[in-house]
């Protein structure tokens, strides 16, 4: 009886064990469809990962309907201005200026109304939420 009991924990631990690590696995994944639309309106950073420099989380983008972006430090005068646009993957194509050829590829984890996350090909990730 005592040996039945252990092999069904051992069963149940090594289940849990492969629906958890195949949940991980699955959320480095890029979503399939998504709402670009939800990308319009200023997003603030909360997190980057791995953080290389502290001010990094201080920078608020603005996403325009017509593909520009404007980038600012909390709320300050100075501003940039660049360009998005989205390939025919779904991910994200950050441009200096909107007649590059080429630009900074993010693959979007997650588009909700409140919640950005981007990762780009060095692995690294950006999590930004809706200002509102």
């Amino acid at each position: 009886m005592n040996k039945l009991i252990i092999g069904l924990l051992v069963v149940a631990a090594g289940a849990g064990a492969f629906f958890l690590l195949n949940k991980k696995k699955n959320n480095d994944q890029p979503i399939a469809s998504i709402n670009k639309e939800f990308i319009i309106g200023q997003w603030k950073t909360v997190a980057v990962e791995p953080i290389k420099d502290s001010a990094a989380l201080n920078i608020q983008y603005n996403f325009q309907q017509a593909g520009r972006l404007i980038q600012s430090v909390n709320d300050s005068v100075a501003k940039d201005s660049s360009h998005y646009e989205w390939n025919k993957a779904n991910e994200l194509v950050w441009k200096e200026k909107e007649t590059d050829s080429t630009g900074k590829i993010f693959v979007v984890l997650k588009l909700t109304t409140d919640s950005l996350q981007l990762q780009a090909k060095d692995s690294s990730t950006v999590l930004l939420t809706k200002v509102k």
